[in-house]
């Protein structure tokens, strides 16, 4: 439902938000706002249990302090779940072309204080680093983008399109009213774009302060999780017998593990291998460009399938994730399940998938159920222009910055809106040190100055992105 506020209460909380803040213009150090604005976010606990939406009121509330108008600052839950706020932010444009949606969401995974050595929410600065929960996934986007929408606002700028910025719920774990599936079905006039750029994927790779390449993602696997079962009779320990649920389910899983999907590319991998082979030498490099003219060698497809992220951009993976059996241990087992998850390239449907898991498992007594409906996701045509939007935005901050168009292996809140028609780019806009992702770990944290720079090239990012096609 879209939450009610009444008139007084929304101007109350635009004051209270601009209390003693001065007024920004355009040569500000908005380096400081963005600082201010990631604190209350890490400080603002949106772990499942907690929800969104009390943070979605805070960004509500600096967006009407920056000049937005009410009607433009949109707060909202489903009614069966009315901790899980969104708020949707619309900067007027021209008209020019169809708006640019920009989301990030809202909600992080739950983080023990025990197992970190700082306060997960609180946002602590040290060596160099910005500690806190959410700080890469994803909260210190979302600081940039709410810095960015209230920077365009107070100097302003007024774009070829309309900007919308959408701030979310319920991406991480939980998964109960996911925000942007939901603003898609039943608020799809606030959201409708032309197309999306997300926050949430891989952005631009560091290392020792150097800029390796910038990812932009433009498709993702789709998942889809398998249960298989075995049963038997069972009986006592102490006479054993052939027949075992726990040896038939095993037996079977071995017959998985043992098991490798075709290779196959598709325009976005394609892409990808052809330009991080620029980056790579001998061997791996003349695989990657042998891949990426459509040549699956079997001897290239081999040699880079050694690499598990490689192996994972290359085809449909199957992996054992969950095992219980038995009842006792004087018992022989009367059941034993294991869950399987897949991940499967696009174009790839579950039922081809589970069509060949039995082909693989070659055993009618182990049972296979599918595990719910799932979203499909259909790939976005790498654009040349879009992507050289993105290579424009992080010039001059970088050298030479190299954009490699990406296959997202994991998940995001893409799938939703290239689902709904809009062709979707995940990148972040906090640059992370290659071999120091924790995103979902214990001392989750992002360098300091890539925060700060993100103030600089998240601007010249929207900027570009919102001009005319």
């Amino acid at each position: 439902m879209r939450m009610k506020w009444r008139r007084g209460t929304v101007f109350a909380l635009a004051a209270l938000a601009a209390g003693a803040r001065p007024a920004l213009s355009a040569t500000t150090d908005y380096r400081p706002l963005a600082r201010e604005i990631l604190a209350q976010m890490v400080t603002t606990d949106t772990t499942h249990a907690h929800g969104s939406t009390e943070l979605a009121k805070a960004i509500a509330a600096r967006a009407l302090a920056a000049g937005y108008a009410p009607a433009d600052v949109q707060v909202l839950a489903p009614a069966d779940h009315p901790t899980k706020g969104n708020v949707v932010i619309r900067l007027r444009g021209k008209g020019l072309s169809k708006p640019l949606l920009v989301i990030g969401h809202l909600d992080v995974v739950e983080a023990d204080p025990r197992n970190w050595s700082v306060a997960p929410f609180k946002l602590t600065e040290k060596d160099g680093y910005l500690y806190g929960r959410g700080t890469q996934d994803m909260k210190g986007d979302d600081a940039l983008l709410l810095t960015e929408a209230t920077r365009l606002k107070r100097e302003g700028y007024r774009p070829d399109r309309d900007i919308i910025f959408a701030f979310t719920a319920d991406e991480e774990a939980g998964g109960d009213a996911n925000g942007m599936q939901w603003l898609l079905a039943h608020h799809r006039d606030l959201v409708d774009a032309g197309f999306s750029i997300n926050q949430d994927g891989q952005g631009g790779q560091m290392r020792d302060g150097k800029l390796l390449f910038l990812g932009v993602e433009t498709s993702e696997k789709l998942y889809v999780t398998f249960e298989l079962e075995t049963t038997d009779r069972g009986g006592h320990s102490s006479v054993p017998r052939p027949d075992n649920a726990i040896y038939q389910l095993v037996d079977g899983l071995k017959r998985i593990q043992g098991f490798t999907f075709p290779a196959r590319t598709t325009a976005t991998t394609r892409a990808f291998f052809k330009a991080y082979a620029t980056t790579q030498a001998g061997q791996v490099r003349a695989d990657m460009l042998r891949v990426a003219g459509g040549d699956l060698d079997a001897g290239a497809v081999k040699r880079l399938s050694a690499d598990p992220e490689l192996n994972a951009t290359l085809r449909t993976t199957c992996v054992a994730t969950v095992v219980h059996g038995g009842e006792g241990e004087s018992a022989l087992p009367q059941r034993a399940r294991a869950t399987i998850q897949c991940r499967l390239l696009p174009g790839e449907t579950p039922q081809d998938v589970r069509a060949t898991l039995a082909k693989v498992l070659d055993d009618p007594g182990i049972r296979m159920s599918m595990d719910g409906p799932i979203d499909p996701s259909p790939e976005t045509r790498p654009s040349p222009a879009v992507l050289a939007r993105y290579r424009a935005a992080a010039a001059g901050l970088y050298p030479d910055p190299l954009v490699i168009p990406d296959l997202e292996v994991g998940a995001s809140d893409s799938v939703y809106t290239r689902e709904a028609g809009l062709p979707s780019y995940v990148a972040s806009t906090v640059f992370i040190d290659q071999d120091d992702h924790r995103e979902h770990g214990r001392d989750e944290r992002i360098r300091a100055s890539a925060f700060n720079t993100g103030v600089t090239y998240v601007d010249r990012l929207v900027r570009a992105m919102s001009a005319k096609d």
